[in-house]
């Protein structure tokens, strides 16, 4: 009988919406969504963008964050400052570049004071006819320029002394690479300074347009992608500060196994902190738990920070939240940004 009654408990725990083991977490009502705004005695988390697709830099040189949402671009200060930001649609941002090309300017964001600036001069030979052939013009102007830039767009920025040159391509020409990854152009270094991403150590995974959500099932597949990478970022140790999951449990049932009513995912509530300094910032958001998944849960978060040696730069991390489904009650997907007050 006892051990009947024990499978019965033991069933009504993992397969059904109702939660007997209790969540281990004091003072629930304490716990924020992030969307409603989250802060400790010393730090706050502030948003940033409510967009999940997107990467974060830092410059190692000048000491400052970028954000490139695909649709705006955002400068942040060490302190966690939004210094500047430009919401230019025809504008892209290269690959670990700080500059952004527009169609008709040109934003530097390693300036203090950032300003736009316009084009020297832009070729097209698909709309004009070139007086010389396409490799030479772009070799004239490679062997002047200070910066040269490849970007997304099959377009070449090149600084020379007159100004920003933007080189469409020839029908002859490729530019190698993706948006995700950086462009090149045959033996023709680019010539500027990367910046560097951050990283989420808990998930092994960059700030880049291909960091995954750290959930269990991205976490499978990982390990060989960054052993096999030529990211320069793995010389770095990173900071290891991670978002601790403290409780969570679950409050309905959101799919079934197909042809069944058996229960394959339940909606569920996490509850998390995250050390900062000699205290904790705590919140809880929305996550998914699975039938005869132990005390487990998959949260969609990353908390990404810089390699050690720029812990005394700044305090400041970034929180992506990333939950894959419109069943979001909190409405917080986005980027948040953690900060001293």
């Amino acid at each position: 009988m006892i051990f009947i009654i024990i499978g019965l408990l033991f069933f009504v725990q993992q397969c059904t919406s109702i939660n007997l083991l209790p969540s281990f977490v004091s003072n629930e009502n304490n716990y924020k969504y992030l969307s409603t705004g989250v802060s400790s005695e010393n730090y706050v988390i502030d948003s940033i963008t409510d967009k999940t697709y997107l990467y974060i830099t830092y410059d190692t040189i000048n000491n400052y964050f970028i954000v490139d949402d695909g649709y705006q671009q955002i400068k942040i200060s060490t302190n966690g400052s939004i210094l500047f930001k430009t919401s230019d649609k025809t504008a892209e941002m290269p690959f670990k570049t700080h500059y952004v090309f527009g169609d008709s300017t040109v934003y530097d964001f390693s300036q203090n004071k950032i300003e736009p600036e316009s084009y020297f001069k832009r070729i097209n030979a698909d709309t004009e006819k070139l007086e010389k052939k396409w490799i030479t013009i772009f070799e004239e102007f490679y062997n002047q320029a200070s910066t040269v830039v490849y970007g997304n767009n099959d377009i070449i920025y090149l600084k020379i002394n007159e100004g920003w040159v933007a080189l469409h391509t020839s029908e002859n020409y490729y530019l190698e690479g993706d948006n995700s990854s950086e462009r090149t152009f045959e033996n023709y270094p680019a010539k500027y300074n990367q910046l560097i991403f951050l990283k989420d150590t808990k998930s092994n995974t960059y700030s880049d347009w291909m960091s995954h959500s750290g959930s269990s099932i991205d976490r499978k597949y990982n390990d060989y992608d960054f052993e096999h990478s030529n990211y320069p970022e793995n010389e770095f140790n990173y900071q290891n500060n991670k978002i601790k999951k403290i409780g969570s449990k679950k409050t309905e049932s959101s799919s079934t196994f197909a042809y069944t009513p058996i229960i394959a995912q339940f909606l569920a509530v996490g509850y998390y902190k995250l050390q900062k300094g000699d205290e904790y910032v705590r919140f809880k958001e929305d996550a998914v738990k699975f039938p005869f998944w132990f005390f487990q849960s998959d949260g969609y978060l990353n908390n990404y920070t810089l390699p050690e040696q720029f812990r005394a730069e700044t305090e400041v991390s970034f929180i992506r939240y990333s939950y894959p489904t419109n069943a979001n009650k909190s409405k917080s997907e986005g980027l948040y940004l953690v900060k001293r007050k």
